[in-house]
Order: C-alpha cells, then sequence, then structure tokens
C-alpha cells in the first residue's frame, strides 16, 4: 500500500497526525460536510420543484445506489493508497503525474467553490433570522467574514476539536430532520401514506435531469473518507467503514425524508407547493405538523448545519493544498503542519485569508451574494467534483487492471465501470441544465463549464514540478 506520507520522511513538519480520527470522527465530518439539514431545506425543495415532483424519492434511491456503486471501487483504491490527496492520488497512481495534478487542482477549485457558495447562502439566511427575530439588520458581508475568522480557528486547531464541534451539530440537525418525519408519519400525512413516490413511472416523469442534479448536488462531501486516511486509526479498515456507514445513513436519510415530505403535502400537491416557495417548503411542514416554536427551532440548527458544512469543507480543502503542496505542485509553505496539533495550519490560514479577499471583493462590487455568489459558485463546485468522480472510476479500472494482480472483478472493474457511465451520464445533465442551476441563461455565466476543461488543461500541460511525487 501507498502511505503518501512516508514518501516525505524527511520533514516531520509535513505529516498529518497518525490515529487521530477514528470511524466516528471522519463519519462526522463526511456527514457534516454533506449537512443533512442544510442540503433538506436548501436542495431538496429545488430538486421536488424543477423535477419529477413526488418521484424525487425514487430518483434518490437511484442516486443512492450509483454512489454505492462509486464507493466500492473506491474503497477497494483506499486499501492500496493512503494520503490525505485522496481522489487526485488515484488518478495519478493509474494515469501519472500530468494527470494527478490535473485532478489535484480541478478538486481545489471545486471545493473553493461549494465552501464559498455554502458561506454565502449561510450569510444571507442569518442575516434575515437575525432580523426576524428581532435582531438589527446587518449586511450579509459582516457574517461571512465572522463565520470565515471562527473556522478558520477550528481548521488551525487540532483535528479533534473540529470533529467534537461537529459531532454535536450533525446529531442536532439530524434528530431534529427525524423527530419532523415521525410527526408526519404519525399523523397520516396530507391524504394517508403511500408508496406511489417509489414507482419508477413517477421517479423517471418530466424533467429528470434537473432533479437528478439536486439529487447528486446534496451528496457532495459524502467522498471525503479518503481526505482523513493518513489521519486515521487503522486506515484500511477505519476508511471501508466509514464510507459505507455514510453512504448508507445520507441515502436512507434523503429517500426517507423525501417521501416524508411528498406525503405532507401529498403526492400530487408537493411539486406545486415547492414551485410556490421552495425555500420555505420545510419550514412549512414544520408549523403545520409541529408548530412554530419548532420552525423556530429548525432555522437556529438550519444556520448551525450550514456552518457545520462550511467547516468540514473547510477541513477537506485545508487537506488537499496541503498535499498539493507537499507534492510541490503549490508553494512549500502550504505543506507544513502545527509542532503539536499536525493540523495543516499554513492551508488553513491561507483558505482564510482567500476566503476574505473574495467576501471583501463580493461586497465592494455589489455582486448579489445568492444570485452571483452562492448559485454560479455551487453550479461549477459541483459540476467539477462530479467530473473528480468520473474520473476516479476510469482510474480505479486502470489501475486494477495493469498495476496489481488484484482479481475481484466486481469491486475493480463492474462497479467503478458503471459509476462512471453513471457519473459521465449525470455531468452531460449537469451542463444541459447548466441554466437551471444558475438561473442566468443566455448570459456569461452559460460559458462557466469551460473553467473545469481550462483547469484540466492547465494541470496537464504544465511541466512536471521538479521534485513531484509520483504514486506510481
Amino acid at each position: 500500500m501507498v502511505d503518501a506520507a512516508q514518501q516525505h520522511p524527511d520533514s516531520a513538519h509535513r505529516s498529518l497526525r497518525a490515529g487521530s480520527l477514528g470511524v466516528a470522527g471522519i463519519a462526522f465530518f463526511v456527514i457534516a460536510s454533506v449537512g443533512p439539514m442544510s442540503a433538506v431545506v436548501g436542495g431538496v425543495p429545488l430538486a421536488f420543484a424543477a423535477g419529477p415532483g413526488a418521484g424525487v424519492s425514487g430518483l434518490f434511491v437511484l442516486t443512492g445506489l450509483l454512489i454505492l456503486l462509486f464507493a466500492v471501487g473506491f474503497i477497494a483504491m483506499s486499501q492500496r493508497i493512503t494520503s490525505a490527496g485522496g481522489f487526485y492520488e488515484y488518478v495519478g497512481a493509474a494515469f501519472g503525474i500530468r494527470a494527478k495534478r490535473a485532478a489535484g487542482y480541478l478538486a481545489l477549485l471545486s471545493y473553493y467553490a461549494v465552501v464559498l457558495a455554502l458561506w454565502a447562502l449561510l450569510s444571507v439566511t442569518l442575516a434575515g433570522f437575525v432580523v426576524e427575530f428581532g435582531g438589527p439588520e446587518i449586511s450579509w458581508a459582516y457574517y461571512m467574514l465572522g463565520g470565515l475568522l471562527v473556522v478558520g480557528f477550528f481548521g488551525y486547531r487540532d483535528v479533534n476539536v473540529s470533529a467534537r464541534v461537529l459531532g454535536v451539530l450533525t446529531v442536532a440537525e439530524v434528530l431534529i430532520i427525524l423527530i419532523l418525519n415521525a410527526a408526519v408519519i404519525f399523523q397520516g400525512g396530507a391524504h394517508g401514506l403511500s408508496a406511489a413516490p417509489f414507482e419508477p413511472s413517477r421517479a423517471l416523469e418530466g424533467n429528470v435531469g434537473a432533479g437528478m442534479l439536486f439529487c447528486i448536488a446534496v451528496f457532495l462531501g459524502f467522498e471525503g473518507t479518503a481526505i482523513y486516511s493518513e489521519e486515521a486509526r487503522d486506515p484500511k479498515r477505519t476508511i471501508p467503514m466509514a464510507t459505507y456507514i455514510c453512504v448508507g445513513l445520507i441515502s436512507v436519510f434523503y429517500v426517507v425524508t423525501t417521501w416524508v415530505l411528498a406525503m405532507a403535502f401529498g403526492v400530487d400537491g408537493v411539486q406545486g407547493a415547492a414551485q410556490q416557495d421552495p425555500a420555505g417548503l420545510v419550514f412549512a411542514v414544520g408549523a403545520d405538523y409541529i408548530g412554530s416554536s419548532f420552525v423556530d427551532a429548525m432555522k437556529v440548527l438550519f444556520v448551525t448545519s450550514t456552518f457545520a458544512a462550511c467547516l468540514g469543507f473547510h477541513n477537506a480543502v485545508a487537506r488537499y493544498q496541503f498535499s498539493l503542496a507537499r507534492e510541490h505542485m503549490l508553494p512549500q509553505s502550504l505543506s507544513e503542519t502545527h509542532p503539536q496539533w499536525k493540523s495543516p495550519t499554513r492551508s488553513s490560514v491561507a483558505q482564510t485569508v482567500i476566503g476574505l479577499a473574495i467576501t471583501l471583493l463580493a461586497w465592494a462590487t455589489g455582486q448579489d451574494p445568492i444570485r452571483i455568489v452562492f448559485s454560479l459558485l455551487i453550479a461549477i463546485g459541483t459540476l467539477g467534483i462530479v467530473v473528480i468522480w468520473v474520473l476516479t472510476s476510469a482510474a480505479i479500472v486502470k489501475f486494477f487492471r495493469t498495476e496489481t494482480n488484484e482479481q475481484h472483478l466486481f469491486k475493480t472493474l463492474i462497479a467503478p465501470t458503471l459509476s462512471g457511465l453513471g457519473l459521465a451520464w449525470v455531468v452531460v445533465l449537469l451542463i444541459k441544465n447548466w441554466d437551471v442551476q444558475t438561473g442566468m441563461p443566455g448570459t456569461w455565466a452559460s460559458y462557466l463549464p469551460l473553467t473545469i476543461a481550462a483547469v484540466l488543461a492547465l494541470g496537464f500541460l504544465l511541466p512536471p514540478a521538479r521534485r513531484a511525487c509520483s504514486t506510481r
């Protein structure tokens, strides 16, 4: 098995703390990055509105199976390669140093885009909630600047500090959604309980592509288990277990919750309700089935959920930057870790500074934080990450066919091939429905997908760094 940290034995200050995270810690990081509460409130209503209505539950079943197929090959690869670089290390192991750097740069762009988009969403939402609860009206930028500094502090510290914070926030947000689900089920929904949302005819009606893009988007971050492999206790056991737990829990959570929301409005009524008020859909269910005080608690936990997702992605970006710098693909200073906590402190600080600069630029130029910052960045981040999943699927097939004697065909050939084809179809859907995501048809935003190709080309065509390490 290749261990990236062992390729740099000359510098202990460029290594993360081995054995510091168990299955639960990694699972909390990953589930927090997915942001169950923020995804249910912000993403799921859009899937209902733009996609097949109540059939979204069936689409989540398909999405969960696709992600599970991907996870099978991904786990097989994680047994061979341990690195904070995660996917780009896998791509490099199969296709060489140029492909490795291209995938690494794309991963960095994509995760930066996602985390900044989430910050914009959180800041605007928090500003609105503060006014709603009687507080002062303050610009969204102040909340974003303050939040970036708080998360930067946690990213600077021992990784277990972040894990404990995420653990508390993740349990709270999942619990309140489960309470909501139970209330709707026990009261029988709007017109009784029904399995109709799982009928194939419903799942595949309407704009399946638009529905699928929102379904796949709420899974972003599940792949983060690999990023913490250098810090995991017994990575060959911890990473597979954490991955299967995360994929299973996330899939079941979304399948059940979307079914419950469909029951709350009725199979034929949920799409219209989502189209009329997507931002308030889940809060309306809470008010109707439990009460206004419960909705207040939901709003608070929506804020903490999005904060947890930002913290989870911050840690992922910090480790991607750290690993790329350690491979001499970014400035070397970003690969230094804290002497006591062994956290990627330089990378965390750099990420915080970049986030602050982008926030100030958007604020100074009067950019709409939702229409521009959130919508465009989440679209480009989602597309970039799914492209990386496709590249990883191809890398898994190539690696096990040419580099090893592994004979388990389902894990190393069938599952990654099927997931690669399915995810490539998702990439086509994302591009085809680009205007649905951005809400800016016929503008310069239509050309943003070209940035994916440009970043891949930049990483591939630049000459290899003088001391870059290949996992081959």
